[in-house]
């Protein structure tokens, strides 16, 4: 009697459920190539080589250090 109650429910096993993943697994794929075919990468911007950027550094401390030196001695 149970049988009979649930035989035309249709379920997540069978081969609709299958063919339905099997159609948004292409779709989805599809997709995805369209949208990789239309975006070029963004060009990244060069970063400024880090010895330039250290020795800025090391000359603003140096230029500060020999500031507060001055300020000293005038005081």
């Amino acid at each position: 009697m149970k049988d009979l109650l649930f035989e035309d429910d249709p379920g997540l096993d069978g081969p609709d459920y299958v063919a339905l993943v099997i159609e948004w697994d292409e779709l989805a794929e599809s997709i995805e190539n369209e949208i990789t075919a239309q975006t070029q990468p963004v060009p990244r911007p060069r970063a400024k080589p880090r010895r330039a950027v250290f020795a800025i550094g090391m000359l603003g401390a140096i230029t500060l250090a020999a500031w507060g030196i001055h300020r000293l001695r005038r005081a």
